[in-house]
């Protein structure tokens, strides 16, 4: 096998991982006054790092010191983007319909799926998924489709996308929260015990930087006043968190608050 195919063939095995990586999710709930609503998610995974990876496997097996150059990584980058086109479109597109079947299988009575798509975009990969719900609360069980084992490299960490949120009726006001926005502690828990960038210093420093770059967002529309809030931005009575992975950890609330008016 040529060097250059090996190296691919391990960026492609340490890609399903790259899902703790290199990540930017943005999920929204928009209420009415029944607490009935909308709800969506937006996932981008870019497996650049894994580009990076295979350009220093290379660039490391050549014996050339130092970090790859710009061409090596174009290179990388190219080798990449030729394999994502020869991978079978059609048989993508049935596992597409399959994941989706099974999720509309899956769903907690009162909610219903009204879109969902997967796209490529060179090296990025972007999920997106909208649901019409009766209830409110009957989100937190919701699940999306995984390709991964449970416990796995691969399973995703945004599974259960709105798991941890919460809205308590108080009477005269609403008590909205949503915990575990922090996406690089998300990331790491996911990867805690099956790190395969273990003793390998150029896939840790992929790794690294792909939890570098983590970004999570939460939007929140309603009808109600906003009492009390802990929201980055707001804009009338919508509600937006913004938490990137690199804010420092005083600035990053542990759970997203936000007090609404009848």
């Amino acid at each position: 096998m040529k060097t250059k195919n090996l190296v691919l063939m391990l960026a492609a095995a340490a890609a399903a991982f790259a899902l703790a990586g290199c990540i930017d999710v943005e999920e929204s709930v928009s209420l009415q006054r029944d607490l009935s609503g909308t709800a969506s998610m937006r996932m981008t995974v870019d497996l650049e790092p894994m580009v990076m990876f295979a350009a220093a496997m290379t660039h490391g097996m050549s014996g050339k010191p130092g970090d790859p150059t710009p061409a090596e990584i174009d290179e990388a980058r190219k080798g990449f983007l030729d394999k994502q086109r020869h991978e079978d479109r059609a048989e993508h597109e049935r596992e597409h319909a399959t994941q989706r079947e099974q999720l509309v299988k899956s769903l907690p009575p009162g909610v219903r799926l009204l879109s969902s798509s997967v796209d490529e975009q060179g090296t990025k990969i972007l999920a997106r998924f909208q649901f019409g719900f009766d209830d409110v609360h009957k989100l937190a069980h919701l699940k999306l489709p995984d390709k991964g084992d449970a416990g796995q490299p691969g399973q995703n960490p945004y599974q259960d996308p709105f798991s941890s949120l919460q809205v308590v009726d108080e009477g005269r006001t609403i008590l909205v929260t949503l915990s575990g926005g922090d996406p690089a502690a998300r990331l790491q828990s996911q990867a805690a015990g099956k790190n395969p960038a273990a003793g390998n210093p150029e896939m840790t420093k992929a790794f690294e930087a792909a939890f570098k770059d983590a970004r999570f967002a939460f939007r929140l529309e309603s009808p109600f006043e906003v009492v009390e809030t802990n929201a980055t931005r707001r804009d009338g009575r919508t509600l937006v968190w913004e938490i990137k992975a690199s804010d420092p950890q005083p600035k990053m609330p542990q759970t997203l608050m936000a007090r609404l008016r009848k």
